[in-house]
Order: structure tokens, then sequence, then C-alpha cells
């Protein structure tokens, strides 16, 4: 960075319902993975921060769950960290899907309270021409008063440019909160346990994604490997079943799927030890809950 440059430095939140891209957005625009993505509804379970830096400043944003009412410890868990996201936020992305048929008035009340510089981003226009676009945006331009609207395709990266700029537009002047060479916060038994929780989300179907998490229990480094031991938590026998697989061969699939992610992340060989354990009403455990967001 050049002395005396001007930069524009701060935080921005990435809220919405599941399932509308914020995930793929943020590992589009850092350029790396640092966040899972499913097509199954609360794949984001924390808050993630993935920090992009350029010379124009630092924008550090927070993928935080989709936003849902909670029922169980767990959500009510996620649903707080959506809501310190917006504390020290300098700027909420609110994320729909252009296929989206009416206005999420449980969200919108969210962020009115709130009362922060809003962008409204319009996701998945790769889906459609120009005039659906237009329609669409139309459609949803009243419900809020919003201070830019953008289309954008997270998974093809179109209009991904013009929204980083406006963000940097927008943000106060401020230098880099993080060191430049950072890119996220987490911690490897952290991203390690998503990475398998990914696999597990996109082999599996039904109620399991939502009864299901992984915990890492070892990381050790073996020289020539790593090893890694984990644990995948469901809530019944039946479960455990499923998971297993006949003659054991989806947590197989699971298994293999998830080392072959982890080895690029460590780009050194990897030796998974994946074991399923039956953890009655995990979701509304306090000590659990630690365990996992910790």
């Amino acid at each position: 960075m050049k002395k005396n440059k001007i930069i524009h430095s701060g935080y921005v939140a990435l809220i919405g319902r599941t399932n509308v891209g914020k995930s793929t957005f943020l590992n589009y625009i850092l350029e790396t993975k640092v966040s899972i993505v499913s097509n199954k509804p609360q794949t984001t379970r924390r808050q993630i921060l993935g920090i992009k830096t350029t010379e124009k400043g630092q924008i550090v944003f927070f993928d935080s769950p989709g936003i849902h009412k909670p029922h169980f410890k767990l959500n009510e868990k996620m649903m707080r960290d959506v809501h310190n996201s917006f504390l020290d936020t300098d700027i909420i992305l609110y994320f729909i899907d252009i296929d989206d048929k009416r206005e999420d008035k449980f969200t919108l009340n969210i962020i009115k309270k709130i009362n922060k510089t809003t962008f409204l981003v319009i996701n998945k226009i790769d889906k459609y021409k120009k005039a659906k676009v237009l329609e669409r945006i139309n459609f949803f331009k009243d419900i809020h008063n919003w201070d830019e609207i953008i289309p954008i395709s997270a998974l093809h990266g179109l209009n991904i440019s013009l929204l980083e700029d406006l963000i940097y537009k927008y943000l106060p002047e401020n230098e880099y909160f993080y060191p430049e060479e950072k890119y996220t916060l987490q911690t490897e038994k952290f991203f390690i346990a998503e990475l398998i929780r990914e696999k597990l989300l996109n082999l599996t179907y039904d109620e399991l994604p939502f009864t299901t998490t992984v915990k890492v229990e070892e990381i050790k480094d073996k020289n020539k490997l790593f090893y890694v031991r984990a644990e995948i938590y469901v809530e019944s026998r039946s479960q455990k079943k499923i998971i297993v697989g006949k003659k054991g061969n989806l947590i197989k699939e699971i298994g293999k799927s998830a080392r072959i992610d982890i080895e690029n992340y460590f780009e050194k060989k990897v030796f998974l030890d994946l074991f399923v354990k039956i953890v009655p009403n995990w979701r509304n455990s306090d000590q659990i809950l630690r365990d996992i967001f910790t």
C-alpha cells in the first residue's frame, strides 16, 4: 500500500434467507473457499468472517446464517450471530433470490430497526434475460429505502466488481483492520469440520442435514501426512444407520470426498478418521453447542 493513499475499510454483513447465495458470493469475491456451499437450507450455521484486501482498502465480510425463526437452541445461537453481525457493520448486503415471489417481512423488519446503509442484492440473474431482471428490480425496489440495488450472479461473477466498487464507495476512510495476507479468521478445526459437513449435506436427504453436525476432535501433523479425527453427531440410531450406509458405503464416500478437500487445504496427504456418534437432542445441548461454536 502506498503511503498517504486514501483507503476505505469497514465491515459488511451478508444477510438474507437460506440458499440465496451469500456463501457463493463470499467465496467468489475472495477468490478462495472460506464458506461451504450446499442447496440445503441452513447450510451456514455460524458467522463466517472473510477479508478482502485491495489497494482501495479492506472489506471485512460477515457471512451469517440464513434468517429464520428459531426452534432449537442451535437456531437461537445462529440468529444471535446474525444480530451480532449488525452491531459494528457499516453496510448490510440484503440478498434475495431473483425467483422470490414475495417480500420477506421478518427480515425487512430487522433491517428497518437497524437503520444502516443497505444494498439490495438480487442474485441468480444468469437464469433470466434482462427484461425479467428489470421486472424483479421494479418489484422489490419500493419495499425499502435501499441505498443501492445491484443485480448479480454470484455463481458466474456477474456484476461482482460493480458491487465491490460500490461497497468501497460507501465505506468510511480507515486503515486496514487485519494484515493484508489474512482472508479469514476461522480455525483449522472449524474449517475442516465444515468441509466434512458440506459433503454430508450434499450426500444425504430429508431431515438428516438438520439433525447432524461435525466436530473435529484431533489434528496431528505426522511429518508425511496430517491425521484428522472427526465425529459426525446424529440424534438417533436410524440416522446413524443411514449415514453409515449399506456395508459402510456412504460414510466411506463422505470421508473420501472430504479428504480430497482437506488435502487441498493442507497441501499434504491426509488420513481422515471419521466416526458417527449418537447424541440425542444435541441441538438443545448448551455444552455441545459451546464445543461446536468455539
